[in-house]
C-alpha cells in the first residue's frame, strides 16, 4: 500500500463576502454576534410602513380575486383546469393570509390561513365544501369592509362562528 499523495499545488483558502452582514448594514469584519445596524432597522421599517399603506388595495384585490376564482371553480368541468383554479385559491388565500399577519390583522390572517389549509383537500364536487369555502370568503369581506384586524372582540368572534358551522355542516 502506498503513503500519502504529496502534491504540488497549494490550497488557497477564499473567504466569501458575507453579503447579509453588508446588507444588514454591518462590517463584513464585525465578529459582534446578532448586531444589526439600526439605521438598516429604520429603513426596513420605513419600507414596511410604506407598505402598509396599499394594505388594504392589496387586499381588495386579492379578495376580488379569490371570489373571481372560486366562481370559475364552481363551474369548471374539465379537471385540469379545475386543478389549476384549485392552486389559484389556495395560492390567494395564501397571499391574504401573508399580508394580514404582516401587517397585524390577525383577524384576517387566521381565515386566510383556514381557507388556504381547507383547499388542499378541496373537493368541488361536494356541496357542503361549498358551502365552507363561501362563508370563509364572505366573512373575509366582512372583517375587510369593517377594518376588523383582532381576533377577539364580539365580531371577530361571531365572524369565526360562522365559519365554525358551515365547517359543522
Amino acid at each position: 500500500m502506498s503513503g500519502p499523495v504529496k502534491s504540488s499545488k497549494r490550497v488557497k483558502i477564499m473567504h466569501r463576502i458575507n453579503r447579509l452582514k453588508k446588507k444588514a448594514g454591518v462590517d463584513t469584519d464585525d465578529a459582534r454576534l446578532g448586531f444589526i445596524d439600526p439605521k438598516a432597522v429604520k429603513r426596513a421599517q420605513e419600507s414596511i410602513d410604506v407598505q402598509a399603506v396599499r394594505y388594504s388595495g392589496e387586499v381588495e384585490t386579492a379578495l376580488k380575486n379569490l371570489d373571481d376564482t372560486w366562481r370559475k371553480l364552481k363551474e369548471e368541468k374539465d379537471a385540469t383546469t379545475a386543478a389549476a383554479l384549485s392552486k389559484q385559491l389556495y395560492n390567494y388565500a395564501n397571499n391574504i393570509k401573508d399580508m394580514a399577519e404582516t401587517f397585524g390583522y390577525s383577524l384576517m390572517d387566521h381565515f386566510g390561513k383556514s381557507l388556504r389549509d381547507f383547499s388542499k383537500n378541496l373537493n368541488v364536487a361536494n356541496k357542503a365544501h361549498h358551502v365552507i369555502v363561501q362563508a370563509h370568503i364572505d366573512v373575509m369581506w366582512v372583517a375587510f369592509n369593517e377594518n376588523i384586524k383582532d381576533q377577539g372582540g364580539v365580531k371577530a368572534e361571531e365572524l369565526k362562528l360562522i365559519v365554525a358551522k358551515a365547517i359543522e355542516k
